[in-house]
């Protein structure tokens, strides 16, 4: 008589339970994972666009106070001209210059230490 010695053990229900729960608490944390990893990429992606939106309003705002400083430059520039300034003076009635006469200081004696 041949007698057969069986090593193998089926595996118990509660074991593979066990792993069934844990696969679907992992799916479960996947999903929810891709999910907020979803929603971050639509948060990310809608605040770059509004960014976008407002560089380029401001990049418009730019242009405008540019061209606005370039025609301020070109007024001031008229305003003190020779010719401006000329014909302003000649409004005030003022009188042009002669001969300049300089006063000259007399050598005096100073108290020295």
């Amino acid at each position: 008589m041949t007698k057969v010695i069986n090593c193998y053990q089926a595996p118990t229900q509660q074991s593979s339970r066990g792993k069934k729960i844990n696969l679907k608490k992992f799916n479960l944390f996947l999903v929810f994972c891709i999910s907020l990893l979803g929603v971050c990429y639509l948060v990310n992606a809608s605040d770059l666009a509004v960014k976008g939106f407002a560089l380029k309003e401001l990049k418009a705002q730019a242009e405008v106070l540019a061209s606005e400083k370039l025609d301020n430059e070109e007024q001031i520039n008229n305003l003190q001209s020779y010719y401006s300034l000329s014909t302003r003076a000649q409004k005030l009635n003022m009188v042009a210059i002669g001969e300049i006469e300089y006063l000259s200081v007399i050598p005096s004696v100073v108290a020295r230490k």
